[in-house]
């Protein structure tokens, strides 16, 4: 029996027995483990969101176990449910915004997917409380129902990266923009527009190279969260649009591909974007499918979106990277360096020196060891390091090491 399964346990145990705040507590650890099978991955999230009273985040982690476990039946009923009796009607694009040649359907009289967010409660920052965002008022805004205003309220400008203007959004109700690491590059503050003349600072936090994905701080919040499509994955040959910064849409469809990849991979029919990429993506029942990439394969110049279920999730990690220790950001690799937050000079994943160190003297630091997965190998001079050399230089901190005598 492993420990995540005896944490589902005793957390199930104890919402039974009405300790909601243990029991939270126990089916966190267990769904964070990766021993834990989808199905019962699936089972602790339907006990989670029973010690959940706020609505979001009960919505949330229902679609959580939804997720986890697509072909269990008896929660996809549970699930549809509550969704129907608590979300509001999905975005709708009106016929008059021009598409590309296309204009898409009206929206569904019930919706099928849930308002994004998920059910971790993990700390906040100390910064200041974030502001709500104001409407951006646009020529061709994709319009919402209801309250929560348009898309392009949940859209933003990303300037000052390497590769020119990018579009950034909200993916979830946190403080937190999504958007390239092409848009991105290696700069640590950009400028973010959330409507025209309304600009402030955002700080880069996280970034997942492998996907283009990266996670901008700043201190603002959306009107709401957006409904994200209840499907694992988007049929072949599905129409989407994708939102650009200035509120351009642009058609495309899901390219059939015989080729095995990963599931947060949407394979499309694009080969130009209107700007260096971070849209979001909607179907053509209007809910948000993902954000688009620069990711190309090698045999083709098609572009790559990838799922919003993987952004949630990067931001989930990124949320529990952040509570769980003092961590710094490294824009050279894009993780949250551990070593760096605890004073020591270099990055523990990729081995760079970190900025705020570059002027300091450096010096080997026995305390640091634990950091960097000591080996058994012969121990640099420099930097104490052990997991080895390439032509005489160390592979951590890159010194060739003194001749000890």
């Amino acid at each position: 029996m492993t420990m995540s399964y005896q944490y589902m346990q005793m957390g199930i145990s104890a919402v039974q027995a009405g300790s909601l705040e243990e029991g939270a507590r126990l089916l966190r650890l267990a769904i964070r483990s990766a021993e834990l099978s989808n199905q019962l991955r699936a089972i602790a999230y339907m006990w989670l969101a029973e010690t959940i009273t706020d609505p979001q985040q009960k919505r949330a982690t229902y679609q959580e176990a939804l997720n986890a476990d697509p072909a269990n039946e008896d929660i996809r009923r549970r699930v549809s449910q509550y969704l129907a009796s608590t979300l509001p009607p999905p975005p709708a694009i009106p016929p008059e915004m021009p598409l590309q040649g296309s204009t898409p359907p009206p929206p569904p009289s019930q919706p099928l997917g849930y308002t994004s967010g998920y059910g971790y409660n993990y700390a906040q920052s100390q910064s200041p409380a974030p502001q709500p965002m104001q409407s951006r008022p646009q020529p061709h805004s994709v319009q919402t129902s209801g309250s929560t205003g348009t898309v392009m309220d949940y859209v933003v400008t990303v300037i000052g990266g390497p590769n020119g203007t990018g579009t950034g959004f909200f993916p979830t109700a946190q403080p937190i923009i999504a958007t390239t690491r092409y848009v991105v590059g290696g700069a640590e503050r950009l400028t973010i527009e959330l409507s025209p003349g309304r600009q402030m600072y955002g700080t880069v936090v996280r970034t997942f190279s492998d996907y283009d994905l990266a996670l901008v701080r700043v201190d603002a919040v959306p009107p709401s969260m957006l409904p994200i499509i209840p499907m694992p994955r988007l049929p072949d040959e599905a129409i989407f649009h994708l939102i650009s910064y200035n509120g351009q849409a642009v058609r495309g469809t899901h390219r059939p591909t015989k080729r095995v990849m990963a599931a947060h991979w949407i394979p499309t029919d694009l080969t130009t974007l209107p700007d260096s990429g971070g849209n979001p993506m909607f179907d053509e029942r209007n809910y948000l499918v993902g954000m688009m990439t620069r990711n190309t394969s090698r045999s083709s110049s098609h572009f790559f979106g990838v799922y919003i279920t993987l952004i949630r999730q990067c931001i989930d990690a990124y949320l529990h990277e952040v509570s769980s220790a003092r961590v710094i950001y490294c824009a050279q690799c894009g993780s949250n360096s551990k070593a760096a937050g605890a004073g020591f000079f270099y990055c523990e994943v990729c081995g760079s020196l970190m900025p705020a160190f570059a002027q300091a003297a450096r010096y080997p630091i026995p305390q640091a060891e634990g950091y960097y997965n000591p080996g058994h190998g012969v121990r640099c001079t420099n930097c104490q390091s052990t997991v080895g050399f390439h032509q005489g230089k160390c592979l951590r901190c890159g010194q060739t090491p003194q001749v000890q005598v």
